[in-house]
């Protein structure tokens, strides 16, 4: 017996029921049309549709990298995404390449790459701020930036981690600040599914 009251509680959403995750909105998909879809990007980090339908971006040099994918009105997708109604993001991509850095002889000398490269998956507002990132190596399995194609699921925790405002998204992307003096960036994604899934 209980000589003091019991709480009881109510489990709202159990992200680690170990099915996988049922997509339930579908931003973007390899070899899907991309007509109602629109792509913003920094001049380090130029994104453009590939003939097979993947979204590609290169990030050459040391400038910030700045990659946002939109819808338009009317292309099924809500104006505004309200991210909490869902358990995860899903995305299927790549990051190859890795950093160059200068020598005292001034040759760019590529560098070993390292596992975890802090590169992550952003949410936008309409304003084209952040509204909240998830490391990709925090959702491998590896714990590594994937080098080759995977699919990850990234709990939506991620994103809310430092209390972010995920209930009015409207834009998809990638962030990287400026290199360091002496480095460079020679990456290229490349990225075949955004969806959100229960």
């Amino acid at each position: 017996m209980l000589s003091t009251p019991a709480f009881g509680f109510t489990v709202v959403k159990n992200v680690n029921s170990g099915k996988p995750p049922v997509d339930k909105i579908v931003v973007f998909e390899k070899g899907k049309p991309v007509d109602q879809l629109t792509l913003e990007s920094a001049d380090a980090s130029k994104a453009e549709f590939n003939k097979d339908g993947s979204l590609e971006s290169k990030f050459i040099g040391d400038g910030e990298v700045k990659v946002i994918l939109r819808w338009k009105p009317g292309s099924g997708i809500p104006a505004v995404l309200d991210l909490s109604k869902y358990n995860y993001v899903v995305a299927t991509l790549r990051l190859e390449g890795g950093v160059k850095n200068k020598q005292p002889d001034g040759k760019m000398v590529p560098q070993p790459r390292a596992g975890n490269l802090w590169f992550g998956l952003t949410l936008f507002n309409g304003a084209g701020e952040s509204a909240g990132s998830a490391n990709l190596a925090d959702a491998a399995e590896d714990g590594k930036t994937p080098e080759q194609t995977v699919t990850l699921k990234i709990p939506m925790c991620l994103f809310t981690f430092w209390m972010n405002d995920i209930q009015h998204v409207q834009g998809f992307g990638f962030v990287w600040g400026k290199m360091r003096p002496g480095s460079e960036r020679d990456f290229r994604l490349v990225v075949d599914k955004i969806a959100l899934a229960d």
